[in-house]
C-alpha cells in the first residue's frame, strides 16, 4: 500500500509561490515547483498560509540569488559595479525630481507683474524665467521706479501682506545718460535690499533711485525683484533614498543581464558589446549627475540662488566646456537605446513553463 500524496490548501499553494517572486524567473523555471512541493510536503496538516519563518527564509534566499553574478566572470563584476554607479546617479536624479516637485511653484507673469508693482516699480519692463544645469528654475523681473524709492515702507508693505522680511542691506550702483552728442552723463544710484519669504517661495528684491535731486524725476531709479523657490525638508532624502535606489537596481539589472547572456545562443554574444556601450554612453551624464550630488550636499548650506538640484542636469546648457548643450540629455537618451538593444539581443531562447502543483 503506498502513501498518499499530501493534501494543501490552495490558499497555501499561492503563499508559497507569491513568496518565490523574490527569486529570479530562470530560478523559477528552473525549480520553482520543486521548491513549492517540498514546502506543501513539510507542511503542517491544515496549514493556510505559510510561516513567518518560511517568508522569511524565502524572500532572503531569493534576494541573495538576485544579487549573485554568475561564478568565474570578473568582467561581469566590474561591469555590475559600472551599471549600479551609473544606475546610482540616476536614481539621485530621479529622487531630486521629486524632490523638487514639493517645491513651491514660481509665479506666472501677472502674478510678477503684481510682485514688482507691489516692490515700488510702475511695472514690470523686463521679465524671464531662467534654469541651468545647476538649479532649479526662477524667474526676475524689474520695472523703473519715479521719484524716491523708500526701502522701508516697501518692506513694510510685504510685512503687511504676510511675508516673512529680513532686514535693510544698503546698495548702491548707477546709470549712464547718453547725450546726443555723443557723451555720458554718469548718475549715482542709492537703495537697498531685503528678502521676503512666505508660501515657499523668496524674494530678493533690490531698488535704487538717484541720489542727486537734479535726477530724482527721471525714472533712472528701479527696482530689481528675483523670485525662486525655496528648498522642503523633503528633498535631500529622496535624493540619498534615490541614490541608493539606483545603485541597487543598477546592480539587479547587471545581475539579470549576466545571466541572460550566459543562457543565450552564441550567435547573441555581442550583446556583451552592446552593453559596453551603452555604459561608455551614460559615463558623461552620470559624472555629471554626480557632479550635482556633490553640489547639493557641499554647497547649498551657502548657496544663496535658487536650490541646486541634481536632475537639473539635463537641462540644455553648458554645463561641459565641449560639446553641444544638449549633450547630457543626449547622451542619457541614446545609452537607454543601446540599453534596450542589449537586453533584447541577449534575450534567451523560449523555455517550457513551470508545471503547476496539483495536490491530491
Amino acid at each position: 500500500m503506498t502513501a498518499a500524496w499530501p493534501i494543501a490548501d490552495d490558499r497555501l499553494e499561492r503563499g508559497y509561490r507569491r513568496l518565490l517572486l523574490a527569486y529570479p524567473r530562470r530560478h523559477r523555471r528552473r525549480h520553482g515547483t520543486e521548491v513549492v512541493t517540498t514546502l506543501l510536503e513539510m507542511a503542517e496538516p491544515g496549514q493556510r498560509r505559510p510561516r513567518a519563518s518560511e517568508a522569511l527564509h524565502l524572500i532572503v534566499s531569493g534576494l541573495r540569488l538576485r544579487f549573485r553574478l554568475p561564478a568565474g566572470r570578473p568582467f561581469m563584476a566590474i561591469a555590475a559595479l559600472l551599471t549600479a554607479l551609473n544606475m546610482g546617479g540616476f536614481g539621485a536624479a530621479a529622487g531630486s525630481w521629486l524632490g523638487a516637485q514639493t517645491f513651491a511653484d514660481l509665479p506666472d507673469e501677472a502674478g510678477m507683474v503684481r510682485l514688482t508693482q507691489q516692490a515700488g516699480a510702475g511695472g514690470a519692463e523686463n521679465r524671464f524665467y531662467s534654469t541651468s544645469p545647476w538649479t532649479a528654475a526662477r524667474a526676475f523681473a524689474s520695472g523703473p521706479v519715479d521719484g524716491i524709492w523708500d526701502a522701508e515702507q516697501i518692506r513694510q508693505r510685504f510685512v503687511a501682506d504676510g511675508w516673512s522680511v529680513s532686514g535693510l542691506s544698503p546698495s548702491s550702483g548707477g546709470q549712464g545718460i547718453f547725450h546726443d552728442d555723443g557723451s555720458i552723463t554718469y548718475v549715482p544710484l542709492h537703495g537697498a535690499r531685503f528678502t521676503a519669504k512666505s508660501n515657499g517661495l523668496v524674494l530678493h528684491i533690490d531698488g535704487s533711485t538717484p541720489t542727486d535731486p537734479d535726477f530724482v524725476a527721471t525714472s533712472l531709479g528701479h527696482v530689481d525683484v528675483n523670485v525662486r523657490p525655496e528648498r522642503t525638508a523633503a528633498f535631500l532624502p529622496l535624493v540619498v533614498v534615490g541614490t541608493a535606489a539606483g545603485l541597487l537596481a543598477g546592480w539587479l539589472v547587471a545581475a539579470a543581464f549576466a545571466y541572460r547572456m550566459a543562457a543565450a545562443p552564441p550567435g547573441r554574444r555581442h550583446a556583451a558589446a552592446l552593453w559596453g556601450a551603452a555604459l561608455v554612453a551614460l559615463a558623461l551624464p552620470a559624472v555629471a549627475l554626480y557632479g550635482n550630488v556633490m553640489r547639493v550636499f557641499r554647497d547649498s548650506s551657502v548657496h544663496e540662488g535658487s536650490p541646486l538640484t541634481v536632475h537639473s542636469a539635463f537641462t540644455p546648457g553648458e554645463y561641459y566646456p565641449f560639446g553641444p548643450q544638449w549633450l547630457v540629455l543626449g547622451l542619457t537618451v541614446a545609452g537607454l537605446v543601446v540599453v534596450v538593444a542589449a537586453i533584447l539581443t541577449a534575450r534567451p531562447g523560449d523555455q517550457p513553463p513551470q508545471p503547476s502543483v496539483v495536490p491530491g
